[in-house]
C-alpha cells in the first residue's frame, strides 16, 4: 500500500503530487536484500523527488546489524535510533502507518514506549492523541 502512495506523490503527475509539501519516510524491513522488492523505483522516487522530501532507511535482519546491542537491524531499531526525528514529525502533524506481519508490532510498540519515555511522553497518552487525530495507521496480517 505505502508503494502505491508513494508511487502517486513522486512519479505521477498527479495533483496529489503537486499539493503534496510534505515529506515521506519509508523505513522498509526485510530479511535479505532480495527481498526489496521495487528498490530501483524507490531510488528513482528519490533520485527525482525535491532534496529532503523522501526519506528511505532498510532493515534488512540478515545482513545488517544495528547499533544498540549490534545484533540483527530491524524496524523497531531504525524507529529507536531516529526517536526524536520521529516524534518531531508526529508533533508536526505526521501519519504513521505501519504494513506487515503482526508479529512485528510487539517490538515497535515496546520501541516507541521506550523512545516516549525519553522525549518525556507517555507512549499510551500518545498512541490515544494519534488514533484520535487519525495519525495511526496499521494494516498487519
Amino acid at each position: 500500500p505505502f508503494r502505491g502512495f508513494l508511487h502517486r506523490l513522486f512519479m505521477e503527475n498527479t495533483l496529489a503530487k503537486h499539493m503534496f509539501g510534505g515529506n515521506a519516510w519509508l523505513v522498509l524491513g526485510v530479511p535479505v536484500s532480495g527481498g526489496l522488492l521495487y528498490k530501483e523505483e524507490f531510488d528513482c522516487m528519490q533520485r527525482t523527488s525535491s532534496p529532503g522530501k523522501l526519506k528511505i532507511d532498510y532493515a534488512i535482519s540478515r545482513e545488517m546489524t544495528n547499533s544498540i546491542d549490534g545484533g540483527k537491524l530491524y524496524v523497531q531499531h531504525v524507529i529507536a535510533q531516529n526517536g526524536k526525528e520521529l516524534f518531531d514529525r508526529i508533533d508536526a502533524g505526521a501519519h504513521v502507518y505501519f504494513c506487515g506481519l503482526k508479529g512485528m508490532m510487539p517490538p515497535i510498540l515496546d520501541t516507541l514506549d521506550e523512545v516516549a519515555k525519553s522525549q518525556g511522553c507517555v507512549w499510551s497518552e500518545k498512541l490515544s492523541e494519534l488514533k484520535k487525530n487519525n495519525q495511526w495507521h496499521v494494516e498487519v496480517y
